[in-house]
C-alpha cells in the first residue's frame, strides 16, 4: 500500500511540474574521416542549417528534468573532392526528423548539463556539385524506407542556460554514434552515405525554446 501512495505521489508531482513548448535554431554538421581523395576538414565544412522542435519538459526533482525532444532538421556538409585528378565542390544537405531523450542536470547561476541520446530518420538528400563552374543538383527522397540506412544514433551533451521560466537557451553536441562512408560518385554523386565505414558526422546545435 506504501509503495503505491509513493507511486501516486511521485507521478503527481510530474504533472504538476511539467511543460511543453517549442524550439527554434541553428544548427551545423561537420565531417571526419581518413580519405586521400576526401578533403574533410572541420573547419571548411561548416555551413548553418536549422531546426524546430517541439519539447517536454518534465522535473523529476529539485535537480533533474527530463526533456524530450521531437524536431526537424535541415543540415548541409561542404567538401572539396580530388577525383579522376579533378576537384570538386561537393554540397549535401539533408532533411530528418529527430526524436532526442535528454535529461538536465542543475548547476549554479541558472545553468544546468545536458546529456542524453537520440535517433535521426533521414528521409530526404540533396547533393549539389560544381566542377569548372557548372553547377549539378540531385535530389532524392528516401521518406519510403526505414532501416539502418536511414536511422542514426547520436549521444548528446550541452549546457543549458534558463533566462526565465519560459525561456531557455541550449548549447548542445551531437555526435553520431554509428559511422558512415564515402559516397559513391559515379552511381548516386553522394559526398558521403550511410555505408558503415570510417566517415564521423559532428552536430552542434544552439536554439532558443519557450515554454508554455
Amino acid at each position: 500500500m506504501s509503495r503505491i501512495i509513493l507511486f501516486v505521489c511521485f507521478t503527481t508531482t510530474i504533472m504538476y511540474s511539467q511543460n511543453f513548448g517549442v524550439s527554434i535554431g541553428l544548427t551545423t554538421a561537420t565531417l571526419t574521416g581518413n580519405n586521400d581523395a576526401y578533403n574533410f576538414d572541420f573547419i571548411d565544412s561548416f555551413s548553418p542549417g536549422y531546426k524546430l522542435g517541439f519539447l517536454g519538459n518534465f522535473e523529476l526533482s529539485n535537480v533533474i528534468t527530463l526533456k524530450p525532444e521531437l524536431s526537424y532538421r535541415l543540415y548541409a556538409m561542404k567538401q572539396d573532392v580530388e577525383y579522376e585528378l579533378n576537384l570538386y565542390n561537393f554540397e549535401q544537405v539533408h532533411q530528418s526528423a529527430a526524436i532526442d531523450i535528454n535529461f538536465d542536470i542543475k548547476l549554479p547561476n541558472s545553468w544546468s548539463l545536458i546529456f542524453g541520446m537520440g535517433i535521426d530518420y533521414l528521409f530526404f538528400k540533396k547533393n549539389t556539385i560544381v566542377f569548372n563552374d557548372i553547377e549539378n543538383v540531385y535530389s532524392q527522397n528516401i521518406s519510403g524506407s526505414i532501416d539502418d540506412q536511414s536511422l542514426d544514433p547520436f549521444a548528446n551533451i550541452g549546457l543549458c542556460y534558463t533566462i526565465s521560466r519560459n525561456f531557455l537557451i541550449n548549447l548542445e553536441y551531437r555526435h553520431l554514434l554509428d559511422n558512415w562512408g564515402v559516397g559513391n560518385l559515379n552511381d548516386f554523386n553522394e559526398l558521403i552515405s550511410s555505408a558503415n565505414q570510417s566517415v564521423k558526422l559532428h552536430m552542434i546545435n544552439l536554439s532558443l525554446a519557450c515554454l508554455f
